[in-house]
């Protein structure tokens, strides 16, 4: 009688490496051993964040500034001729000094906004970059209040609209932050979130109807400077109201910060 072997023993199917997280063969990682994101790699990721809408700011400025250019004076020109020539520089120094003022007010509250931010999703970046958007249009807007001399009205309502949309691009990214997304923010400062809400909410409605109450004059009123004046007065009351109701909220040491 011929002798009889054991059948083999069965094969079982090949395990990754337990030291090494990959397949024996392929030497692929395992799909559900790929390593998370270290907290350094996270918080190195929300500095670019920061860093780039410091830039935007930064250049947003910069190419307000670039736009004032002194005139060429002809010789021999003075009295009011002389003063005519230099009336396109000084409405670009007057935008500049708007858009320096305002603009440097957003980036204040975008970085007190962004003290409280402990970490970032998809949302909040483009939140981020469609406020940035209307941060970096400035130049063209402000650029083009120089046309108001030849009685054309449109750049006004460019301007007032990109600082309308400008606040109310920061309270949507606010609101998200603060009120949608509540755990991309730090815990604790329940005074400080609510005053930073509440700041950038009533900024947005007071941009928001200075810009319609303006425009809304100049068309129904053309020429009545006195309206206009009056309506800007209003709307600037109403804004200095809306920033004093805000200002109940603000905790006794954010000024320290």
């Amino acid at each position: 009688m011929s002798q009889q072997h054991p059948p083999p023993p069965a094969q079982t199917p090949a395990q990754p490496d337990p030291g090494t997280h990959q397949y024996p063969i392929s030497g692929q990682p395992h799909p559900a051993a790929e390593p998370h994101r270290s907290a350094l790699e996270k918080e190195f990721e929300l500095e670019r964040l920061i860093l780039f809408s410091d830039a935007v700011f930064a250049i947003a400025i910069t190419l307000v500034a670039i736009d004032i250019k002194f005139p060429e004076i002809p010789k021999g020109l003075s009295g009011a001729p002389l003063l005519h020539a230099f009336r396109p520089m000084f409405i670009s120094f007057f935008a500049f000094t708007v858009s320096f003022l305002f603009i440097g007010q957003s980036w204040r509250t975008h970085l007190r906004l962004f003290r409280l931010l402990k970490t970032y999703d998809q949302g909040l970046v483009g939140r981020n970059l469609i406020f940035l958007f209307f941060i970096v249009t400035f130049p063209f807007t402000a650029s083009s209040l120089r046309y108001m001399l030849d009685g054309i009205i449109i750049p006004i309502y460019l301007y007032m609209f990109n600082i309308a949309f400008v606040s109310i691009a920061q309270f949507e990214l606010c609101r998200y932050m603060l009120s949608g997304k509540t755990k991309l923010a730090i815990e604790g400062e329940a005074a400080e979130k609510k005053y930073m809400y509440v700041k950038s909410k009533y900024a947005a409605i007071s941009m928001t109807v200075m810009a319609i109450l303006l425009m809304t004059v100049t068309i129904f009123y053309p020429g009545k400077q006195d309206v206009t004046a009056a309506v800007c007065a209003l709307a600037i009351l109403f804004l200095a109201y809306s920033r004093r109701k805000a200002g109940k909220y603000k905790p006794a040491n954010i000024s320290t910060r």
